[in-house]
């Protein structure tokens, strides 16, 4: 058997679980937890008067529980778990397995009525069985016991069928062509695409069909290669296309920006435009409690979806296509984040953002499990899902001493238990061990390149001090070298809010929220000011080019950076953006790591590396 235990005793009230789950934990020397010491008062007293629990009032306690399952090594643990959904929900959790214990209605009506001072009575059996949804042979994490025998022989059972049976999620990517060594050429993804297109669109009757990727600011990760090839090849078919790029808060792309990213393959003309102020559906929220136990406490306001319009047009399918890659918000950028929050409104973006700083840049970046990742995962699943066909393509590219190397091509379909959740965890797994820099000590010193081309704001320019922070050791510097900066926000409101707060810290940017009604309705300018400070633990420097444009000397000051003239340090660093990253002195001999692409990776000292990664990325040596 497995070193570790994750198991869940399931089955409706009087089948058995807690008996069978706390011989079981003592079998497997495991903790054994029952699930309905954590259901919220609120649920207790309804079940008392013999009403039913509804979905809402079980997602919360679902997300506690698989909060506490998280945090275990070996554990057995009594849930009812009845739906697929609940199961899929805990399934998260990771390498868990369960125990369904099958009993009749007639045996569970008579336990449940010799059991004392519990709240599940039996007038409470008939909806547990009107909820059951029996697990089938698509669940093969499932160990089914016949409970009519004594306790210790459905123990025997159960022990045995849990030596046969793995945890962990059994969906598998519909394409994975991958590997650390991997580069796939423009031809093999020419003919991906093709197959892609036949297999998952034409022989599936799909003739009306929306393309939703990333902007010009992922220009490196194919997707736009990806897109254009999607496009030429459904027309070619007589299909309707319509492309939707995930521009989340970014600014509309303008002429320079569609080139860019899509060569001639689309034309401005022909996006579709994301306001992520208007034009929005609003399907749910992610409620408060549920909120608060995804979050351990840190947030307890619930967090609204509202997602552009146009996702819902009577598309046939929708193709969301993008790179995973480390991010500072969800730990792993795309998947479901490309629709729910690159295609979000302004609630779901701002309060999702600020959950991630909550949470902290250092225990998400680079994972592929986050509080943000669970709720927008949460929304992908019970919001859109249902109602949007969604194939997923899924990129990983890794810089290569300057040279964009495609290591891997994912495809999946569907929501996070399905194919398209498998694609992104193998893409993520691959992102893990391609995109992440582990360094033997801290840099004292790093300098970031920002392509002019892609990076006009600190809200995207930012993103050098994300990606690097956790390389940087107290009292060092970062050197942003920036000739394209020429704002702090992308959107109007959040440029003046940005100048007026500054990048203060935590404690500053958390009293300006209490303080200011504005900056409290946009959060994620908050979380940005959180991100972009290195809460005084070193030294942030930005280098730019007023007399092109760029930001000043004075605006730069004003929000608590170090100005240096661009033209004076490129000078001294002799670096620009034809050098690769790497180990490097100045004209002083005095050393720094530099940092070519920051958008393309992360860098972490071992002590701060996120946990389990270290052994899967590559190792470089510290200049100093």
């Amino acid at each position: 058997m497995e070193a570790t235990y994750r198991v869940i005793v399931m089955g409706v009230a009087g089948s058995g679980k807690t008996a069978v789950g706390q011989v079981l934990s003592e079998e497997l020397n495991a903790q054994f937890l029952d699930a309905d010491s954590l259901h919220p008062t609120a649920n207790i007293a309804k079940m008392s008067t013999g009403e039913p629990l509804t979905d809402a009032d079980r997602w919360p306690w679902l997300a506690r529980l698989r909060f506490e399952i998280r945090g275990s090594r070996d554990i057995v643990v009594a849930c009812s778990a009845l739906k697929r959904s609940y199961r899929d929900l805990l399934r998260h959790a990771g390498g868990v397995r369960f125990v369904f214990l099958d009993l009749d209605a007639e045996t569970a009506h008579d336990r449940a009525g010799r059991r004392q001072d519990h709240f599940m009575g039996p007038n409470m059996i008939e909806s547990q069985f009107d909820a059951l949804e029996r697990p089938g042979t698509d669940e093969p994490d499932v160990v089914t016991v016949d409970v009519r025998g004594t306790l210790s022989a459905t123990v025997r059972l159960a022990l045995a069928g849990l030596q046969a049976t793995r945890g962990g999620p059994h969906a598998m990517p519909l394409v994975a062509d991958a590997g650390e060594e991997r580069d796939i050429t423009e031809a093999e993804l020419i003919g991906h695409v093709t197959e892609i297109v036949r297999a998952q669109v034409l022989d599936k009757g799909a003739r009306q069909v929306l393309l939703v990727p990333p902007d010009h600011t992922r220009r490196h990760s194919r997707a736009g290669s990806i897109t254009a090839m999607t496009k030429r090849e459904l027309e070619r078919h007589g299909c309707i296309v319509g492309v939707l790029p995930a521009l989340g808060t970014h600014n509309t792309m303008n002429d320079a920006d569609t080139s860019l990213m899509f060569g001639a393959g689309v034309t401005v003309d022909e996006l579709l435009v994301h306001d992520w102020r208007n034009g929005l559906t609003k399907l749910g929220e992610i409620d408060s409690t549920e909120v608060e136990a995804v979050t351990a406490g840190r947030y307890t306001e619930p967090v609204p979806i509202e997602i552009d319009a146009q996702l819902f047009d009577g598309w046939d399918v929708v193709i969301s296509i993008g790179q995973v890659v480390p991010h500072e918000v969800i730990g792993m950028a795309n998947f479901t984040k490309n629709l729910v929050i690159g295609l979000g409104g302004a609630a779901t973006i701002h309060r999702s953002h600020f959950i991630g700083a909550m949470a902290g840049m250092e225990q998400v970046m680079g994972r592929a499990t986050s509080p943000v990742r669970d709720i927008i995962d949460a929304a992908f699943d019970r919001f859109v899902d249902p109602v949007v066909p969604v194939l997923w393509i899924l990129t990983v590219v890794e810089d290569v001493d300057g040279a964009m190397v495609q290591r891997g091509l994912f495809v999946g379909a569907g929501g996070t238990m399905a194919s398209g959740g498998a694609a992104f965890r193998a893409a993520a797994d691959l992102a893990q061990r391609t995109n992440l820099d582990v360094v033997d000590e801290p840099f004292h010193r790093v300098a970031c390149w920002l392509d002019p081309a892609e990076t006009r704001s600190t809200w995207l320019g930012n993103k050098a001090i994300y990606r690097t922070r956790m390389a940087i050791a107290d009292d060092g510097e970062l050197i942003v070298l920036a000739p394209g900066v020429e704002r702090f926000g992308e959107d109007p409101e959040i440029d003046r809010l940005i100048r007026h707060h500054g990048y203060r810290g935590t404690p500053s940017t958390l009293g300006a929220v209490k303080l200011d009604p504005e900056l409290a309705t946009n959060l994620a300018a908050a979380a940005h000011l959180i991100h972009g400070s290195s809460e005084g633990r070193f030294r942030i420097v930005y280098c730019t080019d007023p007399g092109a444009g760029g930001l000043t000397q004075a605006e730069v000051e004003s929000v608590g950076y170090i100005w240096r003239p661009l033209g004076d340090e490129l000078e001294a660093l002799r670096v620009g953006p034809s050098v690769p990253s790497g180990a490097m002195v100045d004209r002083n001999d005095n050393p720094f790591y530099f940092v070519a692409n920051p958008a393309m990776g992360l860098w972490t000292s071992a002590e701060c590396s996120p946990t389990g990664l270290g052994a899967w990325s590559k190792g470089r040596s510290s200049p100093g």
